[in-house]
């Protein structure tokens, strides 16, 4: 198994952490620089200061010549040449070759000048003033060179380290973006892979949910809601067990009374036939004993017809060859005809019009659809079944109704198909319960109008057959149900 969300998560959190503390790391390095500079800064600013002002008092001492002006100029200047020894490697930095060494030789001779002016009289001493204030000039220039250097080099480094910190901010942003990126393919994609599964599920797709990824969160969270599925398919497969006993409990009733027609027409033909005994009308006799098997048929059929449709149904129906839809309608009114009034239910079909279906299953379609249509409108309520058969496109629903399944939603208008519409003239279906009257539990009624699972269970047997199955309102008032299914057999349309 891959790697997990929580590692990925962990690798982009260390590498944005990592880039930070880098970022961090370089303008703590440039800051430091830069106050290595301000501290050189302050030794040359220093070595300026000293410059100015062993002139300043050599200055005055010219015009108040007093020798305490020569002392303080001398002691400014000594000053000066320790400052330039003493950091001389921080001085290179500012200075060209051979620059400190003319500035350390003029500091040299205007102290040795001030020194020795005080023996010196006459042309001697003219000429020394001449050679101190060259010596001074010089080294005054000298400083203010490696002033301006300075300043200048501090001006670069901070300009420097700006330009270093918006580059290397802008790197930081660029790598976050492509991590964000990274991780939003790793983890945003596959959790909107799941996501649009879930709604694909949640709409009744029955297919089972895969990880989009290896990522082990992902592969669990894909096993464990599959085994969710399977449970609920198994708990469904118990409540189709469960709606098919209880409507299996009405029919049985239904059909025990239904036998007694064809037994009670069985024992009167019977004993018409022994009545004539042997040298009876042989022509009545055939006639009794036709009718005896037709009515023996018929109670067979009754029976098979019971049988097949308490038979357990896998959920891939189960297809036949071509068979009249006629034939299957007119078999589902035989099945309710001892608990449902027949007399009020009206079949308008082609007998042309063919379907290639289970049948039973869709029997048990229709039982459904007519149960819930007297049961919601009582036994005066009139049912009306209408069968279309052509192309998909002109058989599609009026608006206002509620459908389910990829049929209709999805399937291609040139796509033959048979529309068998059952309408009912009831008090009709309210607007909030459209939505959900296809819904397992879902009752509409008031308090033990049926399980709720009547109508669940035919939608569920049309979508295996790759049909759709809608509700609406009628046009004139009552409840409009309409099944759509594809139609590959040929027949007249």
């Amino acid at each position: 198994m891959g790697r997990s969300l929580r590692s990925k998560v962990r690798r982009v959190y260390a590498g944005v952490l990592a880039l930070v503390l880098g970022l961090v790391v370089a303008q703590y390095a440039a800051l430091s620089t830069i106050e290595t500079r301000l501290q050189q800064g302050d030794v040359v600013a220093e070595l300026l200061q000293d410059s100015l002002e062993m002139r300043r008092f050599e200055k005055k001492f010219y015009s108040s010549r007093e020798q305490g002006d020569v002392a303080a100029a001398r002691d400014h200047a000594e000053a000066a040449l320790d400052r330039v020894r003493e950091n001389e490697v921080a001085l290179a930095r500012h200075a060209s070759p051979g620059e400190l060494e003319a500035l350390q030789a003029s500091l040299e001779r205007y102290r040795t000048g001030l020194g020795e002016y005080a023996g010196l009289a006459g042309e001697q001493r003219e000429q020394r003033v001449e050679s101190i204030r060259n010596a001074g000039g010089e080294a005054s220039l000298l400083t203010k060179v490696l002033s301006q250097r300075e300043r200048e080099n501090l001006r670069r480094g901070i300009q420097v380290s700006r330009t270093g910190l918006l580059v290397g901010t802008g790197i930081v942003l660029v790598l976050v973006l492509l991590g964000g990126g990274w991780l939003a393919r790793r983890i945003l994609a596959p959790l909107r892979s799941i996501e649009d599964q879930l709604w694909s599920i949640a709409a009744g797709n029955r297919n089972r949910m895969t990880a989009p990824t290896r990522d082990r969160e992902l592969v669990s969270f894909a096993r464990a809601f599959n085994g969710m599925l399977d449970e609920l398919d198994a708990r469904q497969g118990d409540l189709r067990r469960s709606e098919r006993l209880a409507a299996l409990g009405v029919l049985v009733s239904g059909v025990a009374h239904e036998l007694n027609n064809p037994l009670g027409n069985i024992s009167t033909a019977l004993q018409l036939v022994s009545e004539e005994g042997p040298h009876g009308d042989v022509r009545l006799v055939e006639e009794w004993l036709q009718q005896a098997e037709g009515e023996t048929a018929r109670a067979q059929n009754i029976v098979r017809g019971l049988l097949l449709y308490s038979r357990q149904q896998p959920h891939a129906p189960r297809r036949e060859e071509c068979r009249p839809l006629k034939a299957i309608l007119e078999g589902t009114l035989d099945l309710v005809r001892a608990t449902l009034p027949v007399d009020r239910i009206t079949i308008r079909v082609d007998p042309g019009v063919q379907v290639s279906v289970d049948p039973e299953r869709l029997q048990q379609v229709f039982v459904n659809l007519l149960r819930n249509a007297f049961e919601a409108g009582g036994e005066d309520v009139e049912v009306r079944i209408q069968v279309q058969r052509g192309r998909l496109e002109d058989l599609h629903p009026g608006p206002g109704g509620h459908v389910v399944g990829d049929l209709v939603h999805h399937g291609a208008d040139s796509t033959p198909a048979v529309r068998i519409s059952v309408d009912d003239d009831g008090p009709g279906i309210s607007d909030e319960a459209l939505d959900h009257v296809f819904e397992p539990f879902y009752r509409g009624r008031e308090e033990g109008g049926g399980s709720g699972l009547g109508l669940f269970l035919a939608q569920e047997i049309v979508q295996d057959h790759g049909g759709a199955i809608g509700v609406s309102r009628c046009p004139l008032g009552g409840t409009r149900f309409q099944v759509w299914l594809p139609c590959e057999c040929g027949g007249r349309s």
